[in-house]
């Protein structure tokens, strides 16, 4: 059984082992970190987000306690019930095992049921198909392209914009 907790100091080595090649490292972060990723620059994020009452950075746990995904919340909007999941990402020895269902699945629990948000928004690129398979298996449908592109060494990277409202849970 998967679980959820708050993202740790601890995980940021974890979660940036996962990300070793550079083309995976773009994808998930549209080079938001400097390549290759570090734990410090993670943590970072986490001193940022320790303050800021519109954004989560969350750890997904296996059966034995052990780290295996990790996802960021933000752009908490309240008043309108919306928020958005992005740099999501699971351990690259572990992928292929349903662990990425698993943890949208809690991650879309934990934020129509507990934070009682509406509406869930993430981005994905139009090249990883894999990612947006199964952010369409987990609810999600497109609802927008993004008119700006991201370069990766010369090829013009699509953003989809995919929603998941509450009543699809």
């Amino acid at each position: 059984m998967m679980r959820l907790r708050p993202y740790k100091p601890c995980d940021g080595d974890i979660v940036a082992s996962w990300l070793t090649d550079e083309k995976t490292f773009a994808m998930w972060s549209a080079c938001r970190y400097q390549y290759p990723l570090t734990g410090e620059q993670i943590n970072a994020r986490l001193d940022g987000a320790r303050d800021n009452p519109c954004e989560f950075m969350m750890t997904a746990l296996d059966d034995s306690g052990r780290p295996v995904g990790y996802f960021l919340l933000r752009n908490a909007d309240w008043e309108a019930g919306s928020i958005h999941i992005g740099f999501i990402v699971v351990d690259a020895n572990q992928r292929g095992k349903g662990y990425g269902k698993q943890m949208l699945a809690l991650a879309k629990q934990y934020c129509f049921e507990i934070l009682g948000m509406k509406r869930m928004t993430l981005g994905v690129f139009h090249i990883n198909r894999r990612a947006m398979e199964c952010y369409e298996k987990m609810g999600f449908r497109p609802y927008a392209t993004d008119e700006e592109t991201f370069d990766f060494h010369g090829r013009e990277w699509k953003v989809i914009e995919m929603e998941c409202l509450a009543c699809v849970f």
